[in-house]
């Protein structure tokens, strides 16, 4: 029985058309009909054309595309340097100690500008929808002490005029982190509003964020981001690889996917659910049928994974037996 109606992988590594058209032909014989293609700074720079050759292959065979911002700047996920930071180190973060740390900062117009640019360029590739993948500010942990940004003179200013008073020096206190999270909302509200403009309203928008449970220190939260009109979905991602090692992986995601699909019912979006794909330990790989079965009984009809082949293409995130892995996630997602 077919359970989920979109069923989308990542796809990052590769920018050859021939090894690309091959993947594809083994994803629909396996089921899968979206693909989520990476497109970080480098891509942005470099393989641009690669990347619209590769959505126009996908279209091809039927195949819907996805794109994301790879950690450019630092303020997506993924696993991706960035030029910009190099470029601009005043668009670098200020944490609360003080420090620049090197990740932009969604209130500097520098890089507000930058992405402007990124999103052009995504957009001019053909692509069906643009997902924002977990931006937030950063946060280091010292110990049991959590540094937190942002303190950049932005961000001081923006805090002071929507509280009227100087931004704390240390402590996040409840003011920072409704600052931080409304600063995520007027990014993503501003660069999907631009996104939908030059698309004359074609693209779709979607955010992804994780399912961390350390509220205050969420950059966003999901109820903020659902109330924007111009994003059409919300995602989530609960990751299991770095909980502890008993952590019941159903309940884990069910939690998460309830959370989303809840959020989505009152907002109008649409919910979809990201699977781990990666980073399975040996035997461990039922925890694939697990999750899926979780984001099935909440409803979910949008299921992707993160990402192909149990990891194997990136070895800092490779499952211990990725053949094995990608077997169980092939039967999870069609069972």
């Amino acid at each position: 029985m077919n359970n989920f109606d979109e069923k989308g992988i990542s796809y990052f590594s590769n920018r050859h058309i021939g090894h690309f058209i091959s993947d594809l032909k083994a994803l629909k014989k396996t089921g899968f009909n979206s693909v989520m293609h990476t497109f970080s700074e480098e891509d942005m720079l470099y393989s641009a054309g690669n990347i619209r050759d590769m959505v126009a292959a996908g279209k091809e065979h039927g195949f819907k595309s996805w794109i994301d911002p790879r950690g450019v700047g630092r303020v997506f996920g993924g696993g991706s340097l960035s030029a910009f930071l190099l470029e601009n180190t005043a668009a670098w973060q200020v944490l609360s100690d003080g420090k620049k740390y090197p990740a932009a900062c969604v209130n500097n117009p520098l890089f507000r500008k930058f992405m402007t640019g990124w999103i052009d360029t995504a957009v001019s590739t053909g692509v069906d929808a643009i997902m924002w993948d977990n931006p937030g500010f950063a946060l280091k942990l010292k110990g049991s002490k959590k540094i937190w940004g942002c303190r950049c003179a932005y961000c001081r200013e923006g805090y002071e005029i929507q509280n009227l008073k100087s931004m704390p020096l240390f402590k996040m206190d409840e003011s920072v982190a409704a600052f931080r999270d409304l600063s995520i909302k007027r990014f993503i509200a501003q660069m999907s509003a631009y996104a939908k403009q030059i698309s004359s309203g074609k693209i779709k928008i979607s955010a992804m964020f994780s399912s961390s449970q350390d509220t205050p220190f969420k950059s966003a939260v999901f109820e903020s981001i659902a109330n924007l009109k111009d994003v059409d979905t919300l995602g989530t991602a609960p990751y299991w690889f770095n909980s502890p090692e008993k952590t019941d992986v159903y309940e884990f995601c069910l939690k998460a996917a309830s959370s989303i699909t809840e959020i989505c019912e009152l907002s109008g979006k649409k919910p979809h659910f990201w699977l781990q794909g990666f980073g399975y330990k040996k035997g461990k790989e039922g925890q694939a049928m697990q999750a899926a079965n979780a984001a099935k009984d909440a409803g979910i009809k949008n299921l992707w994974v993160w990402g192909l082949n149990g990891g194997q293409i990136m070895s800092s995130i490779s499952s211990d037996n990725p053949s094995n892995t990608w077997k169980a996630i092939i039967r999870a997602i069609n069972s």
